[in-house]
């Protein structure tokens, strides 16, 4: 079994990280979580439109997930808390989340101060970095030429778009966050968690540095397969193309770890995500096992408030590998 205080890395975006840190947390305290900062959808493209600020979404979900669990319950939920709709009112749709660390952001004078601050009040556990502090824009080169700039109009693309997404970038280039790069290079085991491929996993990767830093990493490479398609993003995919991607980014020709869920789905909830165009991914045994060491296989799959998620399983899979 691995050592109790080994360093492990987490990598991705908002709800895929969110999961992962919460249900590990308490298994490996010695938890770090790198996120893109590169969104321009919802309330964090609003607040980065209007007070150039890097987005703050994806790291207030991993603040959250971090939190000492004894936090009272009324401020953890007021980190998440989001603003109904009320008469065109300036606050529709607003997270309060965002907004503190937008006025932290202001205060610190930088996006790591508001973090230390907010990690301070929640008691993290652990370390909450953003992968790079560079003000950059993801393009993303469709299969009839076109290309799409902006994460928020890539994420909500019409699920109606059969063009497939082949290729990613970033406008202008963004460099690596000196503390992520120093956090990837130490690590005992960096963590590709679950997560919209194109605009929660990959644009990490495009950074320059990330792949520098895992090349140079001698830490165990694990990546976690979703357990559902996303239509216009990774429509059909099976597990191996969701691996074969990344590894492309990465420059390298196979993960230590790969992890699978074998838990079936319900069919209720295969009807549900099937009218958004997204199915259970398949898990292409053979074709898998050409990019990976080892193949994990355990039921992690929870079905609840009508999504499918990975359970708590994941953490303990993760430390016991």
């Amino acid at each position: 079994m691995s050592d109790y205080n080994e360093s492990i890395v987490l990598v991705g975006g908002g709800g895929g990280v969110y999961r992962v840190a919460r249900f590990l947390k308490n298994i490996r305290p010695n938890i770090t979580t790198i996120q893109t900062s590169f969104d321009h959808g919802g309330h964090s493209g609003e607040l980065r439109d209007e007070r150039g600020v890097l987005p703050p979404g994806d790291i207030r979900q991993a603040i959250l997930a971090l939190a000492d669990d004894g936090i009272e319950a009324e401020f953890r939920a007021l980190l998440t808390h989001r603003f109904a709709p009320k008469n065109g009112s300036s606050l529709d749709h607003a997270t309060v989340g965002n907004i503190l660390l937008t006025a932290l952001i202001e205060i610190t004078g930088s996006l790591p101060g508001a973090i230390n601050v907010l990690s301070r009040w929640f008691r993290v556990k652990g370390k909450v970095l953003p992968v790079s502090l560079e003000n950059a824009e993801l393009v993303v080169q469709l299969s009839d030429g076109k290309k799409l700039k902006g994460e928020g109009k890539i994420d909500k693309r019409s699920i109606k778009d059969h063009r497939k997404i082949v290729g990613a970038r970033l406008e202008p280039c963004a460099g690596i966050y000196p503390l992520a790069y120093e956090a990837i290079v130490s690590a005992k085991k960096i963590v590709f968690c679950p997560g919209d491929l194109y605009t929660s996993i990959v644009p990490n990767v495009l950074v320059q540095g990330f792949k520098e830093a895992v090349a140079k990493s001698k830490a165990k490479l694990i990546f976690i397969v979703n357990i559902m398609t996303k239509r216009a993003e990774t429509d059909g995919f099976s597990a191996s193309e969701f691996v074969r991607i990344v590894l492309s980014y990465l420059e390298r020709k196979s993960f230590d770890f790969v992890i699978c869920n074998k838990a079936p789905i319900s069919n209720e909830m295969i009807k549900k995500y099937r009218v958004e165009g997204a199915r259970p991914v398949l898990i292409d045994l053979p074709f898998l096992s050409r990019f990976s060491k080892k193949v994990i296989l355990q039921s992690l799959a929870d079905e609840t408030g009508g999504l499918v998620r990975h359970n708590d399983k994941i953490g303990s899979v993760i430390a016991n590998l």
